[in-house]
């Protein structure tokens, strides 16, 4: 019995650094100490020791099918902070960002308008850190490369007695150049952990070189007279810019799925899951450029937009692998400068009733590691 007092003591005095170094710690100062007739003991002791053990909250997770995700918790790089680096791809489909103005005397409405379509494939890398419940992330997204299969397209409607018909109609290589900077913080809503509030600043540029066109046309507007034409529009004929600034504000579902509790036991990671929905106010700048005649347009507009970001992902020690769908609308309306030259002569004119808008999807893929 004395031996056996003996070994508890010892188990008292041993730290918790793991079950299984205690276990063996344990046994191995039982089995120095007792002969084959205290054998029993020792068994006895080594029983006890894992019971204790068993029953310590460390040697269990208690989570459901639905959890809460802290991504603190998970990365656990220092208590309740962390940096992480993202980096991923971004391929875009069914986008576009456009503009129009009406006539300055006529029905016409719209006159004439530019689109400019893309499905680019955008880098994008983001800097987030975390302390005490708040994250701030930078985000910069940018294009790969200017070639883009989809076409830049200008179109006109020149007649004031017919102003429902399209009259000219141009098809061109757009060369894409665009950039996004998303600037944000989010904070976790007291009383649900698995919901926050997020706000933040968006700002972007997306900028074409209408080059190598072809124009189609039905319509002389200078004797009004309806008449087939085409004729090509070779080199670099039209710069366009267009700028747009949200201020947004929102919220975001962060979330886990637990695959263990449907996988029979398995050892599977949690799936994450997050979905950011936000409005935002948008002002907007659009311009322009016609390089085969003297024309200049500048719109200053203002709106509204909407995004909604769907992310889902597992993590495995400082690694996060990601999914994710992303899909935005603007819409805003203001005032157009158009500045030209006609007969010699140059004409500044504002006209009310100009717009600008956008829709932007994206399908992505993003390894980000936590610092």
């Amino acid at each position: 019995m004395v031996l056996f007092i003996d070994c508890l003591e010892k188990l008292s005095h041993v730290r918790l650094d793991s079950q299984a170094s205690i276990i063996i710690r344990v046994a191995t100062s039982c089995r120095e100490g007792i002969n084959m007739k205290s054998a029993r003991f020792s068994i006895m002791g080594v029983f006890l020791a894992f019971i204790f053990l068993a029953m310590s909250p460390f040697a269990h997770s208690q989570q459901g099918f639905l959890e809460s995700y802290n991504p603190v918790n998970l990365s656990q790089p220092t208590g309740n902070s962390y940096l992480n680096l993202m980096v991923g791809l971004r391929k875009y489909f069914n986008s576009f960002t456009s503009w129009q103005l009406p006539a300055a005397n006529g029905p016409q409405d719209p006159i004439s308008r530019l689109e400019y379509p893309w499905d680019q494939t955008f880098l994008a890398i983001k800097v987030g850190a975390a302390y005490t419940g708040l994250e701030v992330n930078m985000e910069w997204s940018g294009t790969l490369s200017v070639f883009s299969n989809s076409k830049a397209q200008d179109s006109d409607w020149e007649d004031p007695n017919n102003p429902g018909q399209k009259t000219t109609f141009a098809e061109a290589e757009a060369t894409p150049r665009c950039w996004i900077i998303d600037l944000s913080c989010n904070m976790q809503i007291p009383g649900f952990s698995f919901l926050k509030g997020v706000a933040g600043y968006r700002t972007s540029q997306f900028k074409f070189t209408n080059t190598d066109g072809y124009q189609y046309g039905i319509y002389d507007s200078e004797n009004r007279l309806y008449g087939w034409y085409s004729l090509p529009l070779p080199g670099a004929n039209i710069e366009f810019s267009q700028y747009y600034q949200h201020l947004y504000a929102g919220g975001i579902l962060d979330t886990a799925i637990n695959l263990g509790e449907i996988s029979n036991g398995l050892t599977i990671p949690s799936l994450l899951l997050r979905i950011q929905a936000d409005a935002s106010y948008v002002t907007g700048n659009s311009h322009d450029q016609h390089l085969l005649r003297y024309a200049f347009g500048i719109i200053n507009s203002r709106g509204f937009g909407w995004h909604v970001n769907l992310t889902t992902g597992i993590k495995t020690g400082r690694f996060r692998f990601d999914l994710e769908a992303d899909v935005r609308s603007i819409r805003t309306n203001g005032r157009i400068e158009s500045i030209q030259e006609d007969r010699g002569s140059i004409f500044d004119v504002f006209v009310d009733g100009a717009k600008a808008w956008s829709e932007q999807k994206y399908a992505g893929i993003n390894g980000t590691i936590f610092f």
